[in-house]
């Protein structure tokens, strides 16, 4: 007679507390570590504040992350992935275009520090290559801009620069009020994260986006 299979245990009601728990935890971690990195950067980053901050054991986080580059790895990883259900949408104008990269910076003043501070500690990397999820990341950009390339071959956009350089242009023009908003406040005496300041720009935005359009229809007309 075949013996009966056993069954497997089922979790207990206090495993599935203490998986709650942890999941808990590591939520909280890595939402005091994006603060404080995006506040202080890599080096001023502290772990005695990010635990106390997160209300957490320091020894969960070494147990989640490893180390404080560990921290910092998961705390990036967690923006770009962000970033990506964000960015799903293929925009199909440079208006869109535009209304995108800028919405998605001014919502992330904590993505946009952050990236400001990977560029100011670049001497604490080896090289180019350590940069957190390099490679992902570059091919995100390489994506992003071949739906430039795309727009340009459909004449939605001028042939006249490369893809990649008005990749960067564009990069530059929507994430510029986050990065200095202290010049905004000088040049317009409001404050770059707010509703009132975000509606102005967009709206410059898409006057920019229809001059380009305008001259894009023109060049395209001389070139028949």
């Amino acid at each position: 007679m075949a013996s009966k299979r056993k069954a497997k245990p089922k979790k207990t009601a206090a495993k599935k507390k203490r998986g709650k728990r942890e999941t808990n935890s590591r939520d909280r971690i890595l939402n005091a570590a994006m603060q404080e990195f995006s506040a202080y950067g890599y080096s001023g980053a502290r772990i005695d504040r990010i635990t106390r901050n997160a209300e957490a054991n320091p020894r969960m986080l070494y147990h989640f992350f490893e180390s404080k580059r560990g921290l910092l790895d998961a705390v990036l990883s967690e923006i770009f992935k962000r970033r990506l259900t964000e960015m799903a949408e293929t925009p199909h104008s440079i208006y869109s275009l535009l209304e995108l990269y800028f919405d998605g910076f001014a919502a992330d003043r904590h993505r946009v520090r952050l990236l400001e501070w990977e560029a100011l500690e670049a001497k604490l990397r080896k090289d180019d290559s350590d940069l957190t999820n390099f490679d992902d990341r570059r091919d995100v950009v390489a994506k992003r801009v071949k739906i430039i390339s795309d727009l340009q071959s459909e004449g939605k956009l001028p042939n006249g620069i490369d893809a990649d350089l008005l990749y960067l242009i564009f990069v530059a023009l929507t994430i510029y009020p986050m990065s200095y908003p202290q010049s905004v406040m000088i040049t317009t005496g409001e404050d770059a994260f707010s509703e009132r300041f975000r509606a102005r720009y967009r709206a410059a935005l898409l006057k920019l986006a229809l001059l380009l359009d305008t001259a894009t229809r023109e060049e395209k007309r001389d070139n028949k």
